[in-house]
């Protein structure tokens, strides 16, 4: 399994299946308008959201010549933890986590646990950071970033946060406000992830960590503020540890 085994599946291409949970929210708001207008006035209603598990998503990694087809659990505690767990024919594969300073990823088949920085003490920083990559979860946690989106030409929702070298856009559908595009891009490292929402789930493409690699994922089912034990200690004895730069 090759470091981080495309981070992670990018999430098991990341918050599937929050059309249907957007549909019961505006329930409460059967007027609620297109665009910026509505999704500003459907945030209030999403400040009480402290946490999102998605269950039972399904992903395909093609990588190296080589294609992935997992079942993923994907569990985001907001501003805290990103945690995910992959399953192939009933037997957890690997298991994930990612905080604001490190990501960390168990790899049960080769019994590796697996170390790096999401945050660089020195040199050039990865093109997302765990904001972006929370916000790509769930375009909940965008709500306290409407100082940075406006409408674009595409009749979309754009969030634009760019930082210094680096390219960072978030697009909405400014009617169901689901996530249709995204693209983070580093002009120094080249260093990218990229994704779209195609017909029955999301194409993602991305550099980012290891070489390039493409996901598809689809499905899943949404709960909202449940908690879950996040463990990722292991037997020393049993498993390697991989430091990674």
């Amino acid at each position: 399994m090759r470091k981080l085994l495309p981070f992670f599946f990018v999430f098991a291409a990341l918050g599937l299946q929050e059309c249907r949970v957007a549909r019961e929210l505006q329930k409460t708001s059967p007027t609620l308008p297109d665009g910026m207008e509505g999704f500003s006035q459907l945030c209030p209603a999403l400040d009480t959201i402290q946490s999102i598990l998605i269950s039972k998503s399904e992903a395909i990694l093609l990588f190296d010549k080589e294609r992935y087809e997992v079942s993923v659990t994907l569990f985001s505690k907001k501003d805290s933890i990103i945690y995910l767990s992959a399953v192939n024919s009933g037997f957890e594969i690997l298991r994930g986590s990612i905080d604001e300073d490190t990501i960390r990823m168990i790899d049960r088949l080769n019994k590796i646990v697996y170390r790096t920085p999401l945050k660089k003490r020195f040199g050039y920083q990865h093109p997302v950071n765990f904001n972006n990559l929370q916000s790509l979860i769930s375009k909940y946690y965008l709500c306290n970033k409407l100082d940075v989106a406006s409408e674009n030409a595409n009749n979309q929702i754009s969030f634009e946060f760019d930082e210094t070298n680096i390219k960072k856009r978030i697009s909405l559908d400014r009617s169901s406000f689901q996530m249709q595009k995204f693209e983070f891009y580093h002009s120094k490292t080249s260093e990218y992830i990229m994704g779209e929402r195609t017909e029955g789930g999301i194409r993602i493409f991305s550099n980012f960590i290891i070489s390039d690699f493409e996901i598809f994922g689809s499905g899943g089912t949404v709960s909202y503020n449940k908690d879950i034990k996040v463990k990722m200690n292991v037997n020393p004895g049993r498993y390697s540890f991989v430091d990674l730069q």
